[in-house]
């Protein structure tokens, strides 16, 4: 039986967010989007709930929907049924392939819509249709837009989990409160990947904040990383995205690296990536960061992280759903 914590908690969003929406877009030159903030200035902090991934109220062309923000989606994304309801005009006339980190691809189009939260408003975004209510209901989880990279590399994300909230400021505007371990981000395709070592292997991860786990890697990567050795224990889990339910297996790494932060233990997930999917070798998730007070600054290609200098990452208690 799966249960909710193997959903929720072990990468229950791999592929909705882990890079969900790899498309053939890559080619097709679509223009900037130009975020408007009121009055200059950032964005009141916006709560977040207590478990789960950081999820947001906003509106679409003023109708009220709950949002994932994504920053392992390429590109922002809407539920299909949601954008029939709201009678939103495809921008696209030709079908584009969305793949997934797992799972098969799926054939959609692209759909235009304005989005606007408290404070800040993005008009002219165009986003895949894709089914994210069946994820949605799987994961016990209330999201029908994806904010994706599109619009993230546009602003500063600050994500504040030990106080659940949120907020948003113009690239160069949030100040870090504190001293922070800065961790420099490098693009590889576009996608914002962070080194980290496990039990001393060096590796770079997609920063993923819509995975809701902390670590996931291929299985080639964590092969190589030592995480399949003969004598590590090994157990299984569930996880759920744009292909469906996937059954993957889960490992302990003794020592993980991160910038200088140092965790004692932590639990890694391990995938098969879909056949022909541009997958990473591995995912940064936002279980890693829900410890902490993080400024996810794309613009400026770097990671601010803010807290604890040593994280435990301890396996979460059994629920069942």
């Amino acid at each position: 039986m799966t249960t909710r914590r193997a959903l929720l908690t072990r990468l229950g969003l791999l592929a909705a967010a882990g890079g969900a929406v790899f498309l053939l877009r890559d080619r097709i030159p679509w223009p900037p989007l130009t975020p408007r903030f009121a009055d200059g200035k950032p964005t009141p902090w916006l709560p977040l709930p207590p478990r789960g991934l950081a999820e947001i109220d906003v509106t679409v062309n003023g109708t009220p929907l709950r949002a994932v923000v994504d920053t392992g989606a390429q590109f922002s994304a809407i539920d299909r049924a949601t954008a029939q309801r709201l009678n939103l005009p495809r921008t696209l006339a030709a079908p584009i392939l969305a793949y997934g980190v797992t799972g098969r691809p799926t054939l959609t189009h692209t759909v235009g819509l304005d989005l606007a939260l408290p404070g800040l408003r993005v008009d002219g975004i165009h986003a895949a249709a894709l089914d994210l209510a069946a994820i949605a209901r799987v994961t016990a989880r209330d999201f029908q837009l994806l904010i994706g990279r599109d619009v993230l590399n546009e602003v500063v994300f600050e994500l504040d989990f030990v106080r659940s909230r949120a907020r948003f400021g113009a690239p160069g505007q949030l100040i870090r409160p504190g001293a922070a371990s800065t961790i420099p981000i490098v693009r590889r395709h576009g996608a914002p990947l962070v080194e980290v070592k496990l039990d001393g292997h060096p590796l770079q991860l997609l920063l993923d904040t819509g995975a809701s786990g902390s670590i996931a890697l291929t299985e080639d990567a964590a092969r190589a990383a030592g995480l399949l050795a003969p004598g590590r224990a090994v157990r299984e889990a569930r996880s759920v995205g744009l292909g469906g339910l996937s059954l993957d297996r889960v490992v302990r790494a003794r020592t993980l690296q991160i910038g200088a932060i140092d965790a004692r233990a932590a639990d890694i997930q391990i995938y098969a990536p879909g056949a022909h999917a541009p997958a990473p070798t591995g995912l940064l998730g936002s279980g890693f960061l829900r410890p902490f007070r993080a400024v996810v600054d794309l613009p400026g290609d770097r990671l601010h992280i803010f807290g604890p200098d040593v994280v435990l990452v301890p396996p979460p208690p059994e629920q069942t759903r």
